[in-house]
């Protein structure tokens, strides 16, 4: 319902405004035609007479019943009792004049904060004076000792090894790369989706280039790092420079190419290891080197 005073629209139903509390029984009533006025438009609808106005036809005024008429107990909404015996327009909800003031302007209580305390001073000591005839300071601390120059240690040995040592100690290490390269070869073949009867099915030139670095890198790696390949461990001999020294990196590439290079020309190089007095092959010879036995505790 729509208030015809401030015109606030609600949808609850009542006698009065639920924003400023007017009456709604105060309102102007649209005039509805009566049973005598229906008749006579009924009468005349036959007729070629034209239809009177009926809003000038001024109709009987209807008691209209107010609040008051009814007594006290009677009444529906106690609560606006003393509203309607005055029929005042007064609003019911009225807002204080002063406005609370917001959150934000609010004082908040004052907490007592610690204070920083000063640290006491300290009184300065006295600095001693001393004449300038007194001795410049001698610096104590002992200078640095000048880095020695490395000296290698020559390594203990029994002497050259002999040919026996040497073959089987060649022995495992072909034993163990060949097992490298069967391993190899599977995997290949099952990365492949292949079996083992269908080796001849993959490229034989990029396999053996692989197989070939692979048989180069394990010489020339356990070389450099201790002298020793597996099968030089298991038979305990040792690969050493002239000067009974370790080998080094450069001295371990040089020996297996030069190994690798024995092996093409059918080992013709390997042969002055088996029959020679110093039993140095070719690669010993172009790396300087030997094979000699290690010293048993």
């Amino acid at each position: 319902m729509k208030c015809p005073k401030c015109h606030y629209l609600g949808f609850e139903t009542g006698d009065r405004c639920k924003n400023c509390g007017y009456d709604f029984s105060l309102m102007t009533t649209v005039h509805e035609p009566d049973e005598v006025e229906v008749d006579l438009m009924i009468e005349l609808a036959g007729s070629n007479e034209p239809l009177p106005d009926l809003h000038l036809v001024t109709p009987e005024p209807k008691p209209v019943v107010t609040p008051s008429a009814f007594p006290r107990a009677e009444r529906a909404l106690p609560l606006f009792a003393r509203v309607m015996e005055d029929a005042g327009d007064e609003p019911l909800i009225k807002l204080p004049l002063a406005p609370r003031a917001p959150l934000a302007v609010r004082k908040t209580p004052e907490i007592p904060r610690l204070r920083a305390v000063p640290r006491p001073m300290r009184r300065a000591e006295p600095a001693l004076e001393f004449s300038a005839e007194t001795e410049p300071d001698v610096d104590l601390a002992p200078a640095p000792a000048a880095p020695r120059p490395a000296v290698a240690v020559p390594l203990l040995h029994a002497g050259t090894s002999g040919a026996g040592a040497r073959a089987a100690a060649a022995a495992i290490d072909h034993a163990i790369l060949l097992a490298i390269d069967l391993g190899v070869l599977y995997f290949t073949l099952r990365m492949a989706g292949l079996s083992m009867m269908d080796w001849r099915a993959l490229p034989a030139a990029p396999l053996l280039t692989f197989l070939v670095f692979l048989k180069l890198a394990y010489f020339f790696a356990f070389t450099a790092v201790g002298g020793q390949t597996i099968g030089k461990m298991a038979t305990k001999i040792r690969v050493v420079t002239d000067q009974d020294k370790a080998v080094d990196g450069a001295r371990a590439l040089q020996r297996t190419i030069a190994a690798a290079v024995s092996a093409l020309v059918f080992g013709l190089g390997f042969v002055p290891a088996l029959i020679g007095g110093e039993r140095r092959a070719l690669h010993d010879r172009v790396a300087h080197t030997r094979v000699v036995t290690l010293h048993s505790a």
